[in-house]
């Protein structure tokens, strides 16, 4: 097989990048439709309400475990292999997800077994991405550029989910969540074959020994790389999961704005997010991606309260223009948080590294931040 190239390894890793996280948003997409299914005994609304956001929560507190397995696995016998093995399993829980019986057909077993697929599913995402980026980064020469192919393919699969749930829902009513589902086992079987087409990292395979245990290097020659590594990744976090998960679900079911209204300003939205995160991961081939990273941050927690009291004016105007502003920001850091986890670690380490920095951030929001947003909202 000819050496990788930039473009070709940015676009076929981030392919499965995008799929893979297609698959992943389908819950909270159709989370309507799979509360009726499996938690149609709850009576009341409010607690059904949480308990949906629980198990979209659920499998982000699992991601950590999964890095650290995974990392091992890149780290230890080579980085395809460990993001090809990530992609399957995600294929297999969603495929099963989509065609087991609910509530009325097998009773408590049913929510019981959907929630252990949504753990194994997240289990396997704590693999996926960071052995992507890491894949990317060890693999070509322009990585800013190629960093940002790869991370706006990703949230491509954000805008793919988005669009499916439009069209599916038009063609399959309340079975929409299976079609969705399906469809998304097919596309991680074209996901795995696409990632049998890439080689080895040069970086990876130039190692004259590799790391058996990279955790325990982690622990005692890069801890604080490692807590640096969190607090970089939970800006990104925040964007993946409140903005463009849970942020639609609030202004839905608790401010009182349409799906159709909703659907569409996200959508427009997704579009834009994918140019910044590209421009601003390309441009760190030429400024300082540190201090830009800094001011983003800044602009967030200054803008972040009075964007959100804008959103709950129920004008959809406002809304627009209030996304647009807090999306730019967080897309802007999405495109810069790569390349600064990844200089962080050397190449013995850097799959453990990056996929357990990552991995606790986004324990850390999707984990908490959704239930405690849902509490707060209840009782306020």
């Amino acid at each position: 097989m000819a050496k990788n190239n930039d473009f070709k390894v940015s676009l076929l890793a981030g392919v499965g990048g995008m799929l893979e996280f297609y698959d992943f948003i389908l819950y909270i997409l159709f989370s309507d439709q799979i509360g009726h299914v499996f938690f149609s005994d709850i009576q009341s609304p409010a607690l059904k309400q949480f308990i949906v956001i629980s198990v979209f929560s659920v499998a982000y507190l699992i991601r950590p475990i999964g890095g650290i397995f995974v990392g091992w696995m890149g780290d230890c016998i080579g980085r395809k292999r460990s993001f090809s093995f990530t992609i399957m399993l995600m294929g297999v829980c969603v495929f099963l997800m989509g065609v087991m019986p609910g509530y009325h057909q097998i009773g408590l077993l049913a929510p019981f077994l959907f929630v252990f697929l949504r753990l194994v599913q997240g289990f396997a995402l704590g693999g996926e991405l960071p052995g992507a980026i890491v894949f990317v980064y060890e693999s070509v020469q322009s990585r800013g550029k190629a960093l940002g192919i790869l991370f706006s393919m990703v949230f491509f699969g954000f805008l793919l989910g988005d669009m499916m749930s439009i069209v599916l829902r038009a063609l399959f009513g309340s079975y929409a969540w299976r079609a969705a589902f399906i469809s998304g086992a097919l596309v991680a079987i074209v996901g795995y074959y696409i990632r049998q087409r890439l080689e080895e990292t040069p970086l990876f395979s130039a190692l004259e020994e590799k790391n058996k245990f990279p955790l325990l290097v982690l622990v005692k020659q890069h801890g604080w790389h490692v807590i640096g590594a969190v607090f970089a990744v939970v800006v990104v976090a925040f964007n993946g999961v409140v903005i463009s998960l849970y942020l639609p679900k609030y202004l839905i079911s608790h401010v009182g704005y349409t799906r159709n209204t909703i659907d569409w300003i996200f959508l427009i939205t997704a579009f834009i997010n994918i140019l910044v995160v590209y421009l601003s991961s390309a441009a760190t081939d030429r400024v300082n991606y540190i201090k830009l990273y800094r001011v983003m941050c800044v602009a967030l927690v200054v803008l972040s309260y009075p964007v959100f009291v804008l959103m709950s004016l129920k004008s959809t105007i406002i809304l627009f223009f209030s996304l647009i502003v807090i999306a730019v920001i967080v897309s802007v850091v999405s495109g810069l948080f790569m390349r600064i986890i990844c200089d962080a670690f050397s190449t013995d380490v850097r799959f453990s590294g990056v996929a357990v920095g990552y991995n606790f951030a986004f324990a850390l929001v999707g984990g908490f931040i959704p239930m405690v947003s849902e509490m707060l909202i209840q009782h306020a």
